[in-house]
Parts: structure tokens; C-alpha cells; sequence
């Protein structure tokens, strides 16, 4: 027995450290100048992440940063946060939701990984609409690249007029949707962070000539729900969706696509018949906030990483990311 538990030792300390992956604060990564106590997951309920954020707060008094990987997760470690100790933990973040942008505004927020969900929704849909006509989709390796920016106090009012901007002409491109082919565009949950989607699919509607069922699933079987109904009305001529737990989603997922096409969009599900993939390079992503926080935390120190869940391929690669990212390359 000692033998067995030497050599699984052996083996665990040969793991990199990226690879880890410790969830609600059970044991500690440390990544160049950073040690990452642990990752909290709320299955999408904001009261329970800002629970998460408080109760980081109460065992460890000297966290250095929070880190939220989904869209309202900032908000919620903003929240969960003393005005006394505002500026003292800093909070790192993903999106550019409402109260980002005013936890920003107020220097209370260091800056957020912008993604463009107006994007994820057009593309999608222009993938499908030329899939539905047999035209050729032009993607590299399956994948529909979107890029991202990092969003900082200094450089929000840009971003801002930027998407008020977009937001605006597709209001202004919106109308009664035509009869053409209906597509559904499907998120991985509720959130704000889809408006500009919704906005995107609106205007797809007036470009492409189709009709778009635009869904916002609570979880991953309310999403299985929601394809299951697509199946079974049977008027549906494609799919879009942020996969949330594609692992187990595999079997439904080739249902959908036998009888119509099925891309992705946001979180990957690269190992089911989906035929592209529209989104960031999530791992690259979060590399790349992890990069951002050794500038703005020359000297290092303790974060808790904050998520909806790990079971979404976005979520971990962000993750993986973040913590390489923590370490200088």
C-alpha cells in the first residue's frame, strides 16, 4: 500500500500546474507570483455567487483579487465587497455587463475581457443561413473566430460609444421578421450579457431574409428542453447554441444534427457533430487577463477565481488560461 501511495504521488507532482483544477476553495494553486486559492461555481445564481464572494472574504482577510470568468460575476465580487475594502481587493473580470461598466467607471473594477455576443449571434446565423442554402462557409480548423479586447477605465468611454453605436443599427434594422427559414439561437443562460445577441439575431433577420427563435435557457436541462421541443416541432431549419455541458449533451446534439444543421457559438463542443464553432479562443482569453493582472499586481498574491460552472468548455479553458497567463511565459 505504501508503494501504491508513493508512486501516485510521483505521478500527481509530475502534473503542470495549468492542469489543475480546485473548486470550492479546496487546496491552492500557486502560478509565478500568484497562489489561486481555489475556484467557487454558482450554477448561474447570482445570490449564490455573491455568497461565494462574501464567504471568500470572511477565511481569507488578506485576498489580494477576485476573478470572475462569467459576465455578472464581477458585479457580484463587487457586491459582495466592503466599500472599505474596495481599491484594496481588486476585482478582474470577464464581459462588459451594467455593473461592470459602473464598477469600472467608479475604479472599483480593474478591467474586463470584452467579448462581442452581437457577433456570436450574427455570424451564427449567417453560418446557418448559408448552410441552409449550400454555400460554402469560410473558417479555419471549424471555427468562426471573434476576436476580443481588454476593457479598462481608460478606455471604456471608446467601447461604449462603440456599442451604442452597433446597438443602434440594428433597433434601427429591426422589424417584422420575415417568413423565411427559422433558425434557433440558443444562450447558456440568463443574463444581459445576451442583448447585444438578441440585438444580432434582430438584424440577421433583416439581412438574411430568416426567422430567428431567440431562447434563454436557466440551465443544461432546461437547454436539453428546448432542443428536445425543436425536434420534435419539426419547422426549425438550424441551431446556434452555447453549449453548457457538452460532455453529456453529445447524443442530443447528433439528434439535432441529423435533421438540420447545428454550430456553436460561445462554448464549444468540439467533440459533437456541430459543424463550426462561432466565438473567442477562450483559452487565449484568459491567458491574456492573466497577463493583464501581472501588470496591474506586479508583486503577485491571493485570488479566488469566481464561475458559473467548469462543465462549459468556455469556462475551463478560461480557467487554463488564466492560470498560465498568471505565470510569465
Amino acid at each position: 500500500m505504501i508503494r501504491r501511495l508513493t508512486l501516485l504521488c510521483t505521478l500527481l507532482a509530475l502534473l503542470p500546474v495549468a492542469s489543475c483544477r480546485k473548486e470550492d476553495g479546496g487546496g491552492s494553486v500557486t502560478t509565478g507570483k500568484f497562489t489561486i486559492l481555489g475556484t467557487k461555481t454558482d450554477n448561474q445564481d447570482h445570490a449564490t455567487a455573491k455568497a461565494n464572494a462574501e464567504g471568500t472574504l470572511q477565511l481569507h482577510p488578506d485576498l489580494t483579487a477576485m476573478v470572475g470568468l462569467y459576465g455578472y460575476n464581477p458585479g457580484t465580487c463587487l457586491d459582495a465587497i466592503p466599500a472599505a475594502q474596495r481599491g484594496k481587493v481588486r476585482v478582474f473580470g470577464f464581459d462588459g455587463e451594467p455593473q461592470t461598466v459602473a464598477g469600472m467607471k467608479a475604479g472599483h473594477i480593474e478591467g474586463t475581457v470584452a467579448q462581442q455576443p452581437f457577433e456570436f449571434a450574427y455570424q451564427s446565423l449567417k453560418t446557418l443561413k448559408a448552410l441552409h442554402d449550400g454555400q460554402p462557409v469560410t473558417a479555419k480548423d471549424g471555427v468562426v473566430a471573434i476576436p476580443v479586447k481588454i476593457i479598462t477605465k481608460d478606455t471604456l468611454a471608446a467601447y461604449e460609444k462603440e456599442q451604442a453605436a452597433m446597438l443602434a443599427g440594428a433597433g434601427a434594422s429591426a422589424g417584422t421578421p420575415a417568413s423565411g427559414p427559422k433558425f434557433a439561437f440558443i444562450t447558456n443562460g440568463q443574463s444581459s450579457f445576451w442583448d447585444a445577441a438578441r440585438a444580432g439575431c434582430r438584424k440577421a433577420e433583416k439581412d438574411f431574409g430568416i426567422t430567428v427563435d431567440f431562447q434563454m435557457p436557466a440551465d443544461a436541462p432546461d437547454q436539453n428542453r428546448i432542443l428536445e421541443g425543436i425536434l420534435a416541432k419539426g419547422d426549425y431549419k438550424g441551431v446556434a447554441i452555447s453549449a453548457l455541458s457538452p460532455d453529456s449533451q453529445g447524443a442530443l446534439f447528433q439528434q439535432i444534427a441529423d435533421k438540420m444543421p447545428l454550430v456553436t457559438h460561445d462554448s464549444d463542443a468540439p467533440k459533437s457533430a456541430r459543424k463550426f464553432y462561432h466565438g473567442i479562443d477562450n483559452y487565449t482569453a484568459g491567458k491574456a487577463l492573466g497577463a493583464f493582472m501581472r501588470e496591474r499586481l506586479p508583486d503577485g498574491g491571493k485570488l479566488m477565481i469566481f464561475v458559473g460552472s467548469l462543465d462549459s468548455l468556455n469556462a475551463s479553458e478560461r480557467q487554463r488560461g488564466l492560470i498560465d497567463g498568471l505565470n510569465k511565459p
